[in-house]
């Protein structure tokens, strides 16, 4: 293992520096400081409630912009390398596909972590321009974020794997992005049933990741955030690559 570390690095490298050359990123880079800056105009406008406006419009348009980058990458990463015969050469060297994947999955989140600070740091100049503090967990909604990303782009590496195109890739893991943020309530609902509707209803919910367990920027998690939540993310992120991993080997490269 440790002689295929640095293949993991050579590949997230490779992956990250791909992700920051691409015309893609620039544009998100130009969105996402745009939308920071219209949240500037709409704080305007909340007089009292300017500084919790501009701090949870802020966070809230920095996970979706990263998100939407993020899911762009891990759901055509891997079929564009196939298509493009890259796969081929890299497995035609002794570079192990655990060790070629977890670099792909690595320079996937290190990209998003990356695109995360930048926006972070736009958001907070923005903040202190118009007078206003940091809020105090700040950094923690950040790193709840992360971890959202964190679960959600591993998934969409799994599903890029036995998907038809890059957009059925996106659409699923949009739809699991949807449902984890609404797991606390579907649970309650299968607990209202009873019976075998709600049996069933709470034995698929165990497929669905609560990713409400990091929302620190509307008070839904703990503060700061607990085990429960990195040992969740950690634990989705890990499954969501064994089962990409059983996938990749299964196919011919």
């Amino acid at each position: 293992m440790r002689r295929s570390a640095p293949v993991v690095l050579a590949v997230a490298y490779n992956s990250f520096f791909e992700s920051v050359r691409s015309r893609f990123f620039t544009l998100a880079a130009v969105f996402a400081f745009t939308a920071v800056y219209a949240s500037v105009l709409a704080g305007v406008m909340a007089v009292d409630q300017e500084a919790r406006l501009l701090a949870d419009f802020g966070l809230a348009l920095i996970e979706l912009t990263a998100l939407a980058y993020a899911l762009f990458e891990a759901s055509s990463a891997l079929p564009r390398e196939a298509e493009t015969k890259t796969i081929y050469l890299v497995f035609s060297r002794p570079v192990p596909r655990w060790a070629y994947l977890a670099g792909k999955l690595g320079g996937a989140l290190l990209t998003a972590a990356v695109m995360l600070a930048v926006m972070a740091a736009i958001h907070v100049s923005l903040l202190l321009f118009r007078g206003f503090d940091v809020p105090p967990a700040y950094a923690w909604a950040l790193a709840g974020t992360f971890l959202k990303l964190a679960v959600i782009v591993s998934f969409a590496f799994f599903v890029s794997l036995f998907s038809t195109s890059p957009v059925s890739t996106l659409v699923i893991s949009g739809i699991m992005w949807t449902l984890g943020h609404f797991a606390a309530e579907a649970r309650f609902l299968a607990e209202r049933a009873g019976g075998l509707k709600g049996f069933l209803l709470g034995a698929a919910l165990w497929l669905v990741p609560n990713l409400q367990l990091f929302n620190v920027r509307d008070g839904a998690a703990a503060l700061p955030l607990g085990l429960p939540a990195f040992f969740s993310a950690a634990a989705w992120t890990l499954s969501s690559y064994l089962g990409a991993l059983w996938l990749l080997s299964r196919k011919e490269f």
